[in-house]
């Protein structure tokens, strides 16, 4: 790393396996110290209150977590911590709207370990970085990740697919508003409500109320 300071990270993902082999390839460096290690947004709230951390490697699927609100609360919250986002998922939308609510720089999980370095070096200089491996659409992932890409890829790339506002809409609908009380607090008229509703229903595959409000706490949105 051209500046030779060693950066104290944390690093947060739900998969012990994913999170065993990414330590193993940064600690072949001098300049990275690993300060802690969470599993989900609430983990990851206590770290942050226990370490003084300069740069967070955060995985983008955690479990009862709402990964954009947890970015927005981070970047409010730790203006000083360079936040670095590692997935399997490289879809356009996604990397844009993480790098639009704050996160400094997105890299794949396949990224090398001069990729990592570099990611942490450009952070630091106040720089936005997305590493090249975000770009090659065509690498398969490593056998260790296999299980957890196949597991969450549907629900969470449907998640993925939706508008901030259908985000409200799913909100208000898992606690139980009804058309008319939405728009009242989004100030939109019901027609409106309606529309986004059914276009949440038909991106998330769903058929029900009660089928929304199960895939809402998943998601970590209520």
């Amino acid at each position: 790393m051209q500046d030779q300071k060693t950066h104290k990270i944390l690093i947060t993902d739900n998969n012990p396996i994913v999170v065993q082999g990414f330590v193993s390839l940064i600690n072949k460096s001098p300049y990275i110290e690993v300060s802690g290690i969470a599993h989900d947004g609430a983990d990851l709230r206590v770290l942050l209150e226990k370490t003084q951390a300069d740069t967070l490697f955060l995985g983008l699927k955690l479990p009862a977590t709402n990964i954009y609100r947890l970015i927005k609360d981070l970047v409010v919250e730790y203006k000083d911590i360079k936040i670095i986002a590692f997935s399997n998922y490289t879809m356009p939308k996604l990397v844009q709207d993480v790098m639009e609510f704050g996160v400094h720089a997105y890299l794949s999980k396949t990224a090398s370990l001069n990729e990592i370095l570099e990611s942490i070096d450009r952070v630091h200089k106040d720089e936005r970085f997305i590493s090249q491996s975000v770009y090659q659409k065509d690498q398969k992932p490593r056998p260790e990740e296999n299980d957890f890409s196949v597991a969450l890829k549907d629900d969470f790339i449907r998640f993925s697919e939706l508008t901030e506002r259908e985000m409200d809409i799913v909100i208000l609908l898992s606690r139980g508003y009804t058309n008319k009380d939405m728009a009242e607090k989004l100030y939109l008229s019901k027609y409106t409500i309606e529309t986004h509703r059914k276009n949440v229903m038909k991106k998330l595959k769903l058929k029900t109320s009660g089928q929304l409000i199960y895939f809402a706490a998943q998601q970590g949105l209520v």
